[in-house]
Formats: structure tokens, C-alpha cells, sequence
């Protein structure tokens, strides 16, 4: 489990996958990714936590700062992405990519 979240989180901060607005940071130690986006007066902070026992135990998916965002939406957003990194095995970068899409939609 250790080496198998280590690899993931490595993955994160040597990915060279930019996106427009959007600050990624990965904080091994805690095994967790902070994701800012911000689009004009919109600031959205997200914080993905991977379990001790990951991948048997299911990703955090939390909210950090959230401004201009009705709660509804932010609750498809969070969905979505959770259910993708749960249950469809996909990478952050790529729950990130989807995420970002989402919101800028």
C-alpha cells in the first residue's frame, strides 16, 4: 500500500501535464494533493487524501476554499470525482483533468 500511493504521488509532482489556472501540489508525507483553480472571481481549493491502505481503501475527496460556487453544484463536482477515482481506477492527474473540465463547463 505504502509503495503503491508513494507511486502515485510521485506521479503527481513529476507529471508535466499543465493546467490553465490550476496549482497542483503533492505532499507526500501526508499522502495527499491540493488542487487550486481559479477563473475570474472564482477560487476553488480541492484536497484529495489517499487512505493508509490505499488503493483497498477509498481516495478523500474534500473541499478547501470554495467562493462563487453554488453548494449543489460543488456537491456533482466532488461526485464526479470520487466515484472516478474509486471506482474507474483512474489517476489524479486524470480525476483532475475531468474535474477541471467540469467547472470550467
Amino acid at each position: 500500500s505504502s509503495v503503491l500511493s508513494s507511486q502515485e504521488i510521485s506521479s503527481v509532482q513529476t507529471s508535466t501535464q499543465l493546467f490553465n489556472g490550476m496549482t497542483i501540489k503533492a505532499r507526500s508525507a501526508a499522502r495527499e494533493v491540493i488542487a487550486t483553480y481559479s477563473v475570474d472571481d472564482i477560487f476553488i481549493e480541492l484536497i484529495i487524501q489517499l487512505p493508509s491502505n490505499y488503493p483497498l481503501g477509498s481516495i478523500t475527496v474534500e473541499s478547501g476554499k470554495r467562493v462563487g460556487v453554488a453548494v449543489q453544484q460543488w456537491r456533482n463536482w466532488m461526485l464526479q470525482l470520487s466515484t472516478y477515482l474509486t471506482h474507474q481506477n483512474g489517476s489524479i492527474m486524470e480525476g483532475l483533468s475531468l474535474w477541471k473540465n467540469n467547472v470550467d463547463k
